[in-house]
């Protein structure tokens, strides 16, 4: 939950552009969820990113890559909580912790058993700030495919149908 904060609305701002940003993923991330990642200095945007296509970077390593001057002491907003195990990429909490981010605003914690809560351990042991729990029902909505695949392992079905061969 979003605490000791004096700008909530400023968050809410900035939280808001990483879920547009994380559209930027659309039809290309799965199985893998739609990610957006704001990276925000002294009030200024200063990189976005989003997980661009399945097996790429994740959103908050083209995040640090876009942005235009050093990430130390910034702020990160991202969409999920970034991960915390090698997998296809190396873990994004360890990035944000090497390039020492000092805050990071998560939307929701990653249902998958993999990261779960185990990538803001990660960030907090480390001393970064850690607030989750902003935009979370718009976070949820935004990978509603990858959570019902993610904690269940069946599809996200929209329609089944069936037909004669004659119509």
């Amino acid at each position: 939950m979003i605490t000791g904060n004096n700008n909530q609305q400023e968050d809410i701002k900035f939280m808001m552009r990483a879920l547009e940003v994380a559209e930027g993923g659309n039809g290309f991330v799965n199985p893998n969820p739609l990610v957006g990642a704001v990276i925000v200095k002294n009030g200024v945007v200063i990189g976005e990113g989003c997980h661009e296509y399945f097996g790429g970077p994740h959103a908050e390593i083209n995040a640090i890559k876009n942005a235009t001057q050093s990430v130390e002491g910034s702020t990160i907003y991202v969409t999920l909580e970034p991960c915390s195990y090698f997998g296809k990429t190396p873990p994004c909490a360890q990035a944000l912790i090497e390039n020492k981010v000092f805050r990071a605003v998560i939307a929701m914690q990653d249902p998958n058993h993999l990261v779960a809560g185990k990538g803001i351990t990660m960030l907090r042991n480390h001393g970064i700030i850690v607030e989750s729990g902003l935009l979370e029902a718009e976070a949820h909505l935004l990978n509603e495919v990858y959570i019902k695949y993610i904690t269940t392992h069946l599809p996200f079905v929209i329609l089944k149908t069936a037909m004669s061969l004659d119509g």
